[in-house]
């Protein structure tokens, strides 16, 4: 069992790529997973960030480059120092699909959750009531060349 480095940045991509390698030679290593899984909150977190920042007016004394580039840099750390402590709880819902996808001890696997046909009796057939009320073809063209002259609302 190797070691996973933990990521400086949150777009540490050679560290992701690592982890991908990992994850392929050892698929029941509880620490590439949870890795993993930190790695997609930290990134997803970093995206939802950056969105932030980019919602909030520019402009100002303290508008440049350098403090752009100084903010994102901040944004990472943060995104990194959010992910490690969990307090999204994305990466543990990461690691549960990571793990019912590979079918791991202990969870169902996730074939079984993606179904189609539900075998219980108790749901709910489809009922087509608007098949009752049949509109004649050409009904809502002429509705809509004609809500005009018929001074109904909508009709702006």
């Amino acid at each position: 069992m190797s070691v996973v480095s933990d990521p400086q940045t949150s777009y540490d991509f050679s560290a992701l790529g690592a982890l991908k390698a990992q994850a392929v030679r050892d698929r029941s290593n509880d620490e590439t997973i949870k890795e993993t899984a930190k790695q997609f909150e930290a990134m997803f977190l970093q995206m939802m960030l950056k969105s932030m920042r980019d919602a909030v007016p520019q402009g100002g004394l303290f508008d440049s480059k350098e403090t752009q580039t100084f903010e994102q840099m901040l944004d990472q750390q943060f995104a990194l120092a959010m992910s490690e402590r969990g307090s999204t709880g994305l990466s543990q819902m990461v690691e549960q699909f990571i793990r019912r996808s590979q079918g791991a001890a202990g969870s169902e696997p996730l074939q079984k959750n993606l179904k189609l046909e539900t075998p219980s009796p108790t749901a709910l057939p489809l009922v087509n009531e608007s098949d009752k009320y049949r509109v004649p073809e050409g009904a809502t063209q002429n509705y809509l060349l004609l809500r005009d002259q018929l001074r109904l609302k909508g009709g702006q």
